[in-house]
Formats: C-alpha cells, sequence, structure tokens
C-alpha cells in the first residue's frame, strides 16, 4: 500500500490543525441545514456554526469589555494577545 512520502507525512504530523469537528444533534443540524436553504443567508453548515459560535463569544464577552482590553477579548485573529 502506497503511503505517499514519510517525511511528508511526519511533517503533517506535526503541523497544528486549523480546524477541528464539533458534534451536533442530527435534528439540530438537520433543522439547522433546512434553514440555511430556506434563507440561504449562509454556504453551509460550517459557516452558520461559526457565525453563532463567534456571535455568542462576543455577547457573553461584551460586558466583560469595560474590566479586559478588547484586544485580550478578540476570538476572529489567530494571533496570541496579549494580556
Amino acid at each position: 500500500m502506497f503511503r505517499g512520502n514519510k517525511k511528508l507525512n511526519d511533517e503533517n504530523k506535526t503541523k497544528k490543525a486549523k480546524n477541528t469537528t464539533v458534534s451536533l444533534p442530527r435534528r439540530l443540524a438537520e433543522a439547522i441545514q433546512e434553514s440555511i436553504d430556506e434563507l440561504g443567508c449562509w454556504i453551509n453548515l460550517d459557516a452558520f456554526v461559526r457565525e453563532a459560535a463567534l456571535e455568542k463569544l462576543r455577547n457573553e464577552r461584551q460586558p466583560l469589555a469595560k474590566y479586559i482590553p478588547v484586544t485580550v477579548l478578540s476570538c476572529e485573529s489567530e494571533e496570541k494577545k496579549e494580556v
């Protein structure tokens, strides 16, 4: 069986994944997909879940903004923030 270039495979194992997998109850995923199909506001389920998660984080962190600098609260940038 061909497994490709061993060096490349080893490098890929050490790289940090850009995305992760999230599980949703099937009925919830189906309901979301129906809304996506009807409204057409998102391109797919992944886009919907990403936007919903970011909105939830913004809403939950907003009350903290007066105590913590906004740069620390930002979740849209992959850069490390100084605390």
